[in-house]
């Protein structure tokens, strides 16, 4: 096969794994620029496809595997959106049932209940869940 499909493969292979970004396509384009490598030594189709086979293998099974365990180190794992939510403090805007009631959360106001009691008004709450739009809240002591 001549070099510029090779190539060709390798770089199509590039923009999928933009696309995607989990190392897959990646490691298949590793493959064809291997087998195109194998094609400026001059050796066959045959070899050039044992050698993309191989450099698949390897490529998919060892090396994909160590990259991914190095970008999740890299990568820091925090919560976002209303999860992020979770745990924070607020401050009551009036009496919280296990029903309903007010609270101001990040500068914002939502509704809120107790899992259990009631707390009284301009008082300093933690989120404990949110469900919907409504914070589950423990008084924070």
């Amino acid at each position: 096969m001549p070099i510029w499909m090779w190539l060709a493969a390798g770089g199509a292979l590039l923009v999928a794994e933009m696309l995607t970004v989990n190392l897959l396509f990646a490691s298949l384009a590793f493959s064809a620029f291997m087998a195109a490598l194998s094609q400026v030594f001059g050796f066959n189709m045959a070899v050039q496809g044992i050698t993309f086979g191989v450099a698949a293998v390897v490529s998919l099974f060892v090396l994909r595997p160590i990259a991914l365990e190095n970008l999740k180190k890299r990568t820091p794992d925090f919560a976002t959106n209303v999860d992020a939510l979770v745990g924070g403090s607020g401050l009551t805007l009036s009496v919280v049932t296990e029903r309903s009631g007010r609270i101001k959360l990040n500068g914002e106001v939502w509704s809120a209940r107790t899992e259990s009691g009631e707390i009284a008004a301009d008082s300093k709450v933690q989120v404990v869940a949110i469900e919907g739009a409504t914070a589950v809240i423990n008084q924070k002591g």
